[in-house]
């Protein structure tokens, strides 16, 4: 199974929830989680800023972003057999529009942490410090 590798904004409750969201529904626990400040990324992706979005790093080290990352995470995650049909089929530039839209009020909407973290409900194998 392929390894993935979510890289997310730590400081953001949303993105926070989506790791949670991930995680509970990836059976094969082949997703690995980080977040911009780790040490994971600082040593390896040095290039990866925190953005507003959130990035995917494929086993070949594709590095994927918005709609393309969530919609590759998908592939390896327990969904609604129609809702993940809806979302892959649907055009990356359509989704980029929304995923835009909330990801530069992400703060506003959802809330900022104080501090970068990685929830603690998570697989810890799964988190790449």
């Amino acid at each position: 199974m392929e390894k993935v590798i979510v890289v997310f904004d730590g400081f953001c409750v949303l993105c926070n929830n989506y790791v949670r969201w991930v995680s509970k529904r990836n059976p094969s626990k082949n997703i690995y989680f980080t977040n911009f400040d780790s040490n994971y990324i600082k040593n390896n992706y040095p290039k990866l800023k925190l953005g507003d979005t959130i990035f995917i790093i494929t086993e070949d080290n594709k590095i994927l972003h918005r709609s393309e990352a969530i919609k590759y995470s998908f592939k390896y995650i327990r969904l609604n057999y129609f809702l993940k049909t809806l979302i892959r089929i649907s055009p990356n530039s359509l989704l980029d529009i929304f995923y835009r839209l909330i990801a530069s009020n992400r703060y506003f909407l959802f809330g900022k942490l104080e501090v970068c973290s990685t929830p603690n409900d998570v697989n810890q194998e799964n988190i790449l410090f």
